[in-house]
C-alpha cells in the first residue's frame, strides 16, 4: 500500500536528505491509485501556483494509527466577541479521535476493509435503489449484491473507471503522525507523470 506526499519543488534535497518530517501536527498524503487525476487531486483543487513533487512511500504498520477520511479534518479556532479569529491549530490524534473515531485506522488491514467497503458503498449510491437509501449498511449490501450479478460489469463500469474513483474519493486524505524517513520513498514524481500503483486495486478486485 502506497500513499504519495505533495510537496513544493524547492523541498526536493531537504526531503530526500532528511525523509519527510511533520511540519505542523501531521504529514498529509494521499493512497496511491491508478489514475493521475485522483493522486493529484489536492493540488488541482488548492490551484496552488508553486510548482511541487510527488514523494511516494510505502505505508508501514508503524505508521498507524492514522486518518484516511474527507477533508473534515481542518483546524481548531478561537474566535472573539466578534467572532474574528484570534487563534488556531491543527486538531491532533487524539482530538480526532475522540471527535471522529471512524476516521482513525490502527493497521494497514483495517484502512484496505474500510477502502474496500467505501467503494462498493458507492457502488450501491450509482444504482437507481441506492438513491432511495440513507442507511450505510443497506447501501454496502446493495453494492455487494450489484457485484456478485456481474463481477466483471462491477469492475469495469466502476473500479476501473477514473471518474467513478474520483468521485468516491477525490477530497481524502491521509494523515501521518510519524516522520517518514527518506529510505522509505521509492519514487519521485512530478504532478503530470502518469504514475499508476495497481496493488491495492487489483488485491481489492481478487477479493470481490
Amino acid at each position: 500500500m502506497k500513499a504519495i506526499h505533495w510537496s513544493p519543488t524547492k523541498n526536493k534535497s531537504a526531503i530526500l536528505e532528511k525523509g519527510i518530517q511533520i511540519q505542523d501536527t501531521w504529514i498529509s498524503a494521499t493512497l496511491a491509485t491508478p489514475f493521475k487525476n485522483l493522486n493529484r487531486w489536492w493540488l488541482d483543487f488548492l490551484l496552488n501556483d508553486q510548482e511541487y513533487l510527488g514523494f511516494v512511500f510505502e505505508l508501514n504498520e508503524s505508521d498507524f494509527p492514522l486518518v484516511h477520511d474527507h477533508w473534515v479534518i481542518d483546524t481548531h479556532k478561537e474566535y472573539d466577541d466578534d467572532y474574528k479569529i484570534i487563534s488556531k491549530r491543527r486538531y491532533t490524534l487524539k482530538e480526532i479521535l475522540n471527535s471522529n473515531p471512524k476516521s482513525v485506522f490502527p493497521s494497514i488491514k483495517q484502512l484496505k476493509k474500510n477502502y474496500k467497503e467505501t467503494i462498493i458503498c458507492r457502488i450501491g449510491d450509482s444504482t437507481e435503489e441506492g438513491l432511495t437509501l440513507e442507511s450505510y449498511e443497506e447501501r454496502l449490501s446493495l453494492g455487494k449484491k450489484y457485484i456478485q450479478k456481474s463481477k466483471k460489469k462491477a469492475i469495469k463500469d466502476f473500479i476501473d473507471n477514473s471518474d467513478f474513483m474520483e468521485f468516491t474519493f477525490e477530497d481524502y486524505q491521509l494523515l501521518l503522525f510519524k516522520n517518514i524517513a527518506p529510505e522509505r520513498i521509492v519514487k519521485v514524481i512530478k504532478p503530470n507523470t502518469n504514475y499508476q500503483y495497481n496493488e491495492l486495486m487489483n488485491e481489492i478486485k481478487e477479493s470481490l
